[in-house]
């Protein structure tokens, strides 16, 4: 579920809502892209794209992986834009009224950056997933993911193995075995994700 709401025939972002169809437009445009080329090299479909753009859909992050690559940018540009706008030592620190989110495909997977702006190799966030929700579609490659569950109940899978997490429990791989987590109960989990990734995409 987004936290946009309708107005006319477009979602309205709010203010904490990171804008990525705003952001993708931006970036499509200043590289003299139409939205049929992008979706070309990208191999997203045309209709998509469009959609992203006046966020109308949310997408998935496999879809914002293949675009960032056509684009050149890391993920985290479609979150906040690539220049840093905190000085001194703010520059270091999110503050929790500052912290962009936004939802990942069509089943209301919320992700709120927790990381300072900044070209890290770690990014953490906490991810609200709903009852009887599974994440799509999620990135394996070099690096490492890590987490603590910090509410509700959730089933880990990696590779052919599961484990039901209960909250304070806490787990570490490596981002190249096939993973996934799938809330099976009737109430939101919520956990703290942490990634250490090569290069920036395993949001």
């Amino acid at each position: 579920m987004t936290k946009s709401n309708l107005k006319g025939s477009e979602l309205v972002v709010s203010s904490l809502e990171a804008d990525i169809g705003l952001r993708l437009k931006k970036m499509r445009k200043a590289r003299n892209l139409t939205i049929s080329e992008l979706a070309t090299l990208a191999g997203v479909s045309a209709g998509t794209i469009s959609q992203i753009e006046r966020n109308l859909t949310n997408p998935t992050i496999r879809m914002l992986e293949q675009l960032r690559q056509v684009l050149n940018v890391p993920l985290t540009t479609f979150l906040e834009g690539d220049e840093a706008t905190t000085q001194g030592i703010e520059h270091y620190i999110r503050r929790e009224q500052d912290r962009p989110h936004f939802h990942v495909g069509k089943h209301g997977i919320a992700k709120s950056l927790l990381s300072p702006q900044g070209d890290y190799d770690i990014k953490f966030m906490l991810i609200d997933v709903p009852a009887q929700t599974r994440s799509e579609q999620m990135l394996v490659g070099d690096g490492e993911k890590a987490g603590l569950l910090l509410s509700g109940e959730l089933t880990l899978e990696i590779d052919d193995d599961k484990a039901v997490l209960y909250p304070g429990d806490s787990f570490q791989f490596k981002s190249n075995l096939l993973h996934n987590v799938f809330n099976h109960s009737a109430a939101q989990a919520q956990v703290l994700w942490i990634m250490l990734v090569q290069p920036d995409k395993h949001l």
